[in-house]
């Protein structure tokens, strides 16, 4: 079978190092973004995480930037330093023999080794916004040769409060360039940036239901919450989970129910905002090589992990935004594999499932903890009162024109005295 690479005009070498690493068939947003980068077109791209982004936009940066200048070409903003990892880890598999060097700048890193390697021969710079400016300001780099930038998961970046840092690095980026945002959402916030970055730009927008509903099997269970921590327990060992990821609204929750998952022995643990960068590589290292079954986590993970052979997502704590409900559940079903989202509900949260499944056009199976699919059930349509009209002490509906009060009151207006007229006006 022909590669579907070839076809996008992306030449043979990179086809190759495609194939190479389980990569023949193109997604969506990447059969229309790579041509038009290609072309040398700005790219708009909103498509949730998990439908090929990133290959999207790393695979004509081969073809835009050489290894023959040494100096920074191609910048990659990313809102998290997981994010920004993994985006260099996409690079580094197709760089082979290009002879283009890549560093990524983030929180969590060695700044000093950083600022050595910077004053190397650097092509390719992938980090966050905030560690960038400060290599900028001391003067440890310069953007003045950036001529391809992408701002990846850019929503997320405003919505952490990075749009003064993006408008400092844009000043010191050329205008001559070319430019590709990509974003879960396009609100209006994205909307004006990208009108202020992009010339003519494609804009390709991947619906969230189209980027998980074939390979995602999406099930919702209603809980008690006073019980939902041994509902999880209850669904950990009925489904017996290859790599399993549960998602809590906060950090103090994941770190609660995590404990309460090892003392019942299972292997487990935690991720979160403020853990050192050390201490949350370990936990991704472990949780890759399956050291751990399960990996409790904040929203922090939501966007930009990408761990292999993660077979179910849990919603422990259910999200009140659709486009959150998505990123979650992206962690799965990734590359074509099939994978399971669960979302737990109690009663009062009745109404955030079906806003999830309203905003996605989804309708995500019911079942109870023992696996069994449990029959949607409907309210009553409670039957509209007619109307009632009481005038003295006869009663008239809307379709009582018949009767022989109606047929009086039409000829004779009932009559009112003076002062309960006045009392009527009032």
């Amino acid at each position: 079978m022909p590669n579907g690479f070839a076809q996008l005009q992306v030449d043979a070498a990179m086809v190759e190092k495609l194939h190479r690493t389980g990569r023949d068939i193109p997604t969506p947003v990447q059969e229309q973004a790579i041509p038009a980068l290609l072309a040398g077109r700005d790219v708009i791209a909103r498509a949730q995480t998990g439908v090929g982004k990133t290959l999207a936009f790393v695979v004509p940066l081969f073809s835009r930037i050489t290894a023959e200048k040494d100096f920074v070409q191609a910048l990659i903003l990313s809102p998290t330093r997981e994010l920004a990892r993994q985006t260099a880890g996409e690079i580094r598999k197709l760089a082979g023999d290009t002879g283009l060097q890549l560093l990524t700048v983030c929180g969590g890193r060695d700044y000093e080794e950083e600022k050595r390697k910077l004053g190397n021969r650097v092509q390719i710079l992938v980090g966050t916004p905030g560690r960038l400016l400060d290599h900028l300001r001391k003067g440890n780099t310069n953007l003045g040769g950036v001529t391809y930038l992408v701002l990846d998961e850019v929503d997320e970046m405003l919505r952490q409060g990075f749009e003064e840092d993006i408008e400092t690095l844009l000043q010191l980026i050329p205008q001559t360039r070319q430019t590709m945002l990509c974003s879960a959402t396009l609100d209006e916030e994205v909307r004006k940036l990208g009108r202020r970055l992009t010339k003519n730009p494609l804009l390709i927008d991947i619906a969230p239901r189209e980027a998980t509903a074939s390979t995602i099997r999406q099930l919702c269970i209603k809980v008690s919450e006073e019980h939902k921590a041994e509902a999880l327990e209850t669904l950990i060992r009925r489904v017996n989970p290859f790599l399993m990821l549960v998602f809590c609204a906060s950090k103090e929750r994941a770190i609660e129910l995590n404990d309460w998952l090892q003392a019942k022995g299972f292997l487990v643990d935690v991720l979160h905002g403020d853990m050192s960068q050390t201490r949350r590589r370990q936990v991704m290292e472990n949780f890759r090589k399956a050291r751990l079954q399960i990996l409790v986590a904040s929203d922090i993970a939501a966007r930009g992990l990408d761990v292999e052979g993660i077979t179910h997502v849990v919603n422990y704590d259910i999200p009140h935004d659709p486009d959150w409900y998505v990123h979650r559940i992206g962690r799965t079903g990734r590359a074509g594999n099939e994978g399971t989202a669960i979302t737990f509900y109690t009663a009062d949260e009745t109404r955030w499932l079906q806003n999830i499944e309203k905003k996605l056009a989804v309708t995500l199976e019911r079942q109870n903890l023992a696996g069994e699919t449990v029959r949607r059930t409907m309210k009553p349509v409670r039957a509209r009162k007619k109307k009632v009209i009481r005038r003295g002490k006869s009663a008239v509906g809307p379709n009582k024109r018949g009767t022989k009060y109606a047929e009086a009151s039409r000829k004779q207006k009932p009559r009112i005295k003076k002062g309960k007229a006045k009392a009527a006006e009032r």
